[in-house]
């Protein structure tokens, strides 16, 4: 994942830059979802994957289910993704291109895991907390992960944090084991 992240960046960067020069933020944001989605979609990934599709096909694909939301620009973009055999990053440069957006706009997105569901004042205090000490506005996305059993874990962007029980734990056990 971490490799493909590195793929993406410059691609998402370079389209960022493009999308401010020309204050086209939200279309490119809406077209690099459609893209990224495309990409992610299991038969998709298949024929990316599959050597005996060329680029042209796999591109043909793009084009028709995107129909008249694919522009120019994301044609042109998706022509130099085939060049270098970059389909697959797809999603992660439609998710880096989110972050750099984000940023641009002051507004930080956050990942939070929990054992159970926040409850909306646990979410509240950890929104003025996060908001707090990133000074912007978090938009925070909860998931469940039973697996924690109890505690939370809160990513954004390089920084973490695991409080989980299952973290403390093997913090524990690596204690007594030394």
């Amino acid at each position: 994942m971490a490799e493909l992240m590195t793929i993406a960046r410059p691609y998402a960067e370079a389209v960022f830059a493009v999308a401010k020069e020309k204050n086209t933020l939200a279309a490119w944001s809406d077209e690099l979802a459609n893209l990224g989605a495309i990409a992610a979609d299991p038969a998709m990934q298949a024929m990316i994957a599959n050597p005996a599709y060329s680029d042209a096909n796999i591109m043909d694909v793009f084009a028709s289910v995107m129909g008249a939301n694919l522009t120019n620009e994301g044609k042109n973009l998706l022509t130099v993704m085939a060049e270098n055999k970059r389909f697959a990053a797809l999603p992660a440069v439609a998710e880096i291109f989110e972050d750099l957006k984000a940023a641009d706009e002051k507004r930080i997105r956050a990942t939070v895991m929990t054992a159970f569901e926040a409850t909306d004042e646990q979410k509240n205090k950890l929104s003025a907390a996060l908001n707090a000490k990133f000074d912007a506005d978090v938009e925070i996305t909860y998931e469940m992960d039973p697996s924690l059993l109890a505690g939370i874990k809160i990513k954004v962007g390089d920084w973490a944090i695991d409080g989980s029980a299952v973290s403390q734990l093997n913090k524990l056990g690596a204690a007594i084991a030394q």
